[in-house]
C-alpha cells in the first residue's frame, strides 16, 4: 500500500508524527509512506525543527509554496500536487487538519480520483468567517474516511450527509503528547523561569490583524500579568501587528514576549505553567492531555469536548463579564476537575492503520 501524507503546518506536522510511528510499528503491512510539504509553513521554528524534534522522516518532496494568500496558496498547492500526484500515483492521500495546503491537496487528490483520508475530519466552529471553517467543509465533502477526534465530529459529518465514513479514533495530537511527555519531564528546560507563569500565544487573525480586538486581549493580559507573569510567544504574525503600532507594542510589553519555542520545548513551558490563554486550537487540545486550565480567546471552537472536559473556557476579550470571569480565576486559582476523552489514549494513530490496513 503507498500512502501520500501531504503537510503544511505546525499542527500538521505533530498530527503526522503519530502516524509514522504507528506505520513503523506495522513493518508486516508493508506501508510505502511518502511524506509531502507543501511548504506554508516555513519557518524553521514553525516548520523543519517538528522533523527534528520529532523523529519524523524528512519529506520527499518540498512543494515551497507559502507566504500566500488563501486562495493562491490552494490554488498553487492544487495545481503542483497534480503533477506529483499523477506521478507517483498513490493508493491514498492522507490530509491533516484545516490549513489551505490540506484544501490544495484535497482538491488535487479528488481531480486524480484517489481517495482521500481527512485527520482530524468533522470539527465544526459554526463560524464561516473562519477560513479554517472553510477548509474543513471543503476538505470533508472530497475524503472517503473522516477520522474524527470527537463524537461532536461524528455527528456534523452525519448531520451534513456527507459521503464519506465517519470513523472516530481519537487524537494523533494526543499520541504525540503522550509519547513525548517522558522525554520532556526527565531533562532541563530550555525555557525555565523562577517564578510561577501563564503562557499566552496569539495568531489568529480575528484577533491580530485589527488593533480593536488585538488591543482587547492584550489588555486582558496584562491586567493577568499583575497577578502571575505572562510570557507571550512570538509568533510571526502577531509580531508583525505589533510592530505596526507603537501602543500595541507598549501594551504587550508590560507583559514578556519571548521568542518562538520549538516543540518540545513549548511543550515543556505548557507542561508547567500555571494556566493558557491562546486562540489556537491545538493547544486547547494539548490542554486537556495536560489537565491544565485553558482561556481560549475566542467566541467559539470547533473543538467543544475541550470544553466538556472541563479544561477550556471561551473569553471574549472586548467582553468585560469575560475578562471578569478570567481575573477570578486568576485571584481564586480553583483547581478545575478535567477528564480526558477516552479516545484521547496514545493509541489513535494505530487505529488509523489498522483500518486502513483492513479495507
Amino acid at each position: 500500500m503507498h500512502i501520500c501524507s501531504v503537510v503544511s503546518a505546525r499542527p500538521n506536522f505533530i498530527k503526522l508524527a503519530a502516524i509514522c510511528r504507528a506505520i513503523d510499528r506495522r513493518p508486516e503491512a508493508a506501508i510505502r509512506h511518502t511524506i509531502i510539504h507543501t511548504g506554508q509553513h516555513y519557518d524553521p521554528l514553525l516548520s523543519d525543527i517538528f522533523f527534528t524534534q520529532l523523529t519524523i522522516p524528512t519529506p520527499t518532496i518540498n512543494l515551497e509554496i507559502g507566504g500566500l494568500s488563501r486562495v493562491d496558496m490552494i490554488a498553487k498547492t492544487h495545481d503542483a500536487l497534480l503533477t506529483v500526484f499523477s506521478s507517483l500515483k498513490p493508493d491514498w492521500v492522507f490530509v491533516y487538519g484545516d490549513v489551505n495546503g490540506a484544501v490544495g491537496a484535497a482538491g488535487a487528490a479528488h481531480e486524480c480520483s484517489i481517495p482521500i483520508a481527512h485527520i482530524e475530519a468533522g470539527l465544526r466552529s459554526f463560524d464561516q468567517e473562519m477560513p479554517e471553517e472553510l477548509n474543513r467543509i471543503a476538505i470533508d465533502g472530497m475524503a472517503r474516511l473522516l477520522f474524527c477526534t470527537e463524537r461532536s465530529a461524528v455527528e456534523n459529518v452525519i448531520r451534513e450527509q456527507r459521503s464519506g465514513t465517519p470513523v472516530l479514533v481519537g487524537n494523533t495530537m494526543a499520541d504525540t503528547l503522550l509519547s513525548t511527555l517522558p522525554f520532556i519531564r526527565s531533562r532541563t528546560p530550555s525555557f525555565s523561569p523562577h517564578q510561577p507563569f501563564v503562557l499566552s500565544t496569539l495568531h489568529r487573525p480575528s484577533n491580530v490583524d485589527h488593533e480593536e480586538p488585538l488591543g482587547h486581549a492584550l489588555r486582558l493580559l496584562t491586567r493577568v500579568n499583575e497577578h502571575c507573569r505572562v510570557y507571550i510567544a512570538a509568533h510571526p504574525r502577531l509580531m508583525r501587528s505589533l510592530a505596526s503600532s507603537n501602543a500595541l507594542m507598549a501594551l504587550a510589553s508590560e507583559c514578556q514576549i519571548i521568542e518562538p519555542l520549538g516543540y518540545l520545548e513549548f511543550l515543556s513551558a505548557l507542561d508547567r505553567c500555571e494556566f493558557i490563554l491562546t486562540d489556537s486550537g491545538g493547544i486547547q487540545e494539548e490542554a486537556v492531555v495536560l489537565h491544565k486550565r485553558c482561556f481560549t480567546l475566542r467566541r467559539n471552537t470547533e473543538r467543544p469536548v475541550t470544553v466538556e472536559s472541563g479544561s477550556n473556557v471561551l473569553v471574549d476579550p472586548s467582553r468585560r463579564e469575560d475578562c471578569e470571569s478570567v481575573m477570578q480565576y486568576v485571584t481564586s486559582r480553583t483547581p478545575a476537575h478535567i477528564e480526558v476523552p477516552k479516545e484521547w489514549d496514545g493509541k489513535t494513530g494505530d487505529r488509523i492503520i489498522d483500518y486502513i490496513c483492513r479495507l
